[in-house]
């Protein structure tokens, strides 16, 4: 779908080109989203069912609910992301609560997309297709499944909430699979039509291994980063999907998982995975590898740190 609105007033142009990271090699390029807003909807396990879901915490596209698809995000809605709607993607997590059940807002959202491997198997990166939709993470029917990172300033990882100190920061990394069937946007369990690296147990894709026979097609590897402020009792922090009504409690953050519904400008995303994952560039900071960059969203959320637990309608 074109966008419909005029591109050119959510880009920079005249940016440095970005340095190549051909020596590596890898190509990748990083924005950054806000968060927007609260609401028990989930468009990919419940589409069309508004309420149905855990509370999940949702950045990019203000108008995700339960009815968003594909076309809807592209043609409708802001962004909290860099470059506004340029970007009218759908992010969402279980919503992060602390230990008095308040909202924890993140400090910010690190959107990663990426090509590793060899030289060849970079420049081989396909865009995502349009419509396609993923989840990463935690999964209740597969205990093998990739988990998440908790970490302390990006020290020890841990599957589990840790006890970060006051003033610190408390992050989660969630990698998305990148490899693709090749054919389905979608499938029954919201996982099949994607894969990770073949024999890769944590998310990584592996150079001497490429994406599975049955899994062929290799996509930008989206990795989501959510950064947030340490009170000194992150340990009795816990996510939404912890503790779910009529469910066994989880240990605290053992559940994280992301969702992602694209809705990228055509051009922009093909700039992005062309010039930056296929070029092996190192681009940062919404840049594009061509000389533009994305325009910072004003936007972009700068409210409490704590937001409350909104009633089920």
């Amino acid at each position: 779908m074109p966008s419909n609105f005029d591109p050119a007033r959510w880009l920079v142009r005249g940016e440095p080109i970005p340095e190549s990271s051909a020596w590596e090699p890898s190509g990748s390029f990083r924005t950054f989203c806000g968060f927007s807003h609260l609401a028990y909807d989930d468009p990919i396990l419940y589409p069309g069912q508004p309420g149905a879901a855990h509370l999940h915490m949702f950045f990019g596209n203000s108008g995700t609910d339960a009815d968003s698809t594909y076309a809807s995000l592209r043609s409708s809605g802001s962004s909290t992301c860099q470059g506004g709607p340029l970007n009218r993607s759908a992010y969402w997590i279980p919503a992060v609560q602390d230990a008095s059940a308040q909202v924890v807002v993140p400090k910010y959202f690190t959107v990663y997309y990426k090509g590793n491997g060899t030289q060849d198997q970079i420049r081989q990166v396909q865009n995502n297709p349009n419509g396609l939709r993923m989840v990463a993470g935690y999964d209740a029917n597969n205990p093998n499944a990739v988990r998440a990172d908790w970490s302390c300033n990006g020290g020890s990882i841990s599957t589990t909430i840790p006890a970060c100190p006051a003033g610190s920061e408390l992050k989660v990394e969630v990698r998305f699979p990148m490899c693709w069937d090749g054919k389905n946007v979608d499938s029954a369990n919201h996982r099949s039509h994607m894969a990770y690296g073949a024999n890769s147990p944590y998310g990584w894709f592996l150079k001497e291994r490429g994406c599975p026979a049955d899994h062929p097609v290799h996509l930008p590897e989206l990795s989501e980063i959510f950064v947030f402020s340490s009170d000194g009792n992150t340990q009795n922090w816990y996510d939404a999907s912890d503790r779910m009504p009529g469910m066994p409690v989880q240990p605290n953050g053992s559940t994280f998982h992301a969702d992602w519904l694209g809705a990228w400008d055509n051009n922009v995303q093909q700039t992005y995975t062309q010039e930056c994952i296929r070029e092996m560039r190192s681009c940062v900071w919404g840049s594009l590898g061509d000389g533009t960059r994305l325009v910072n969203d004003p936007s972009i959320y700068s409210g409490p740190t704590r937001v409350p637990v909104p009633p089920r309608n």
